[in-house]
């Protein structure tokens, strides 16, 4: 065979497969549903409009942790707090969360799979609010280590200054959890 041809080929299909996947929502998936059980601040489950649950975690988000966890004794440790004034943060983020979406419809724009095999999303309310954005706004979470969207960002420092939600309540650790 050509090796000319042979490496023209590949750059046809490449370029046709790039077309189409930018064509398609075949990287990014919008699902609409209701919110059925909030676990945290930044984990809840949604019931389908297919009738399916999925288990969702918040892109671009983290709030402070509610349930034993080894997440939860590793950032008490690194904060030089106790595990329970950490879940009482978590508590409290979670009621924020509860506030926000209890049964709520939504819109989940997939990102992907997380770490636990979460659905990762940007979750929308009806009105077209991010919820992530309004939880950091209001001082309930901090912007997840690996976001660096400057949108998030200048929310967080707002919140912050403003002493606004969790940093109200206990701005040290808050302090601590947000700023790595």
């Amino acid at each position: 065979m050509n090796y000319k041809k042979t490496i023209g080929f590949k750059i046809l299909l490449y370029f046709f497969l790039l077309l189409f996947f930018s064509c398609t929502n075949a990287f990014s998936t919008e699902l609409k549903g209701k919110v059925a059980r909030i676990s945290d601040g930044d984990t809840f489950w949604v019931r389908l409009e297919n009738g399916n649950r999925v288990k969702v975690r918040v892109w671009g988000i983290d709030t402070p942790e509610k349930f034993k966890s080894k997440k939860l004794y590793r950032e008490a440790y690194r904060c030089g707090v106790s595990p329970e004034r950490m879940k009482r943060l978590g508590k409290l983020a979670s009621q924020k969360a509860k506030e926000i979406l209890d049964h709520s419809k939504v819109v989940l724009r997939g990102k992907g799979r997380g770490y636990y095999g979460r659905f990762l999303a940007e979750v929308f309310l009806p009105d077209g609010t991010n919820y992530g954005l309004e939880m950091i706004e209001e001082g309930y979470a901090c912007v997840y280590w690996k976001n660096h969207n400057p949108v998030y960002l200048r929310a967080l420092e707002k919140a912050k200054k403003e002493r606004k939600g969790l940093w109200n309540i206990d701005y040290e650790l808050m302090e601590c959890l947000c700023g790595r």
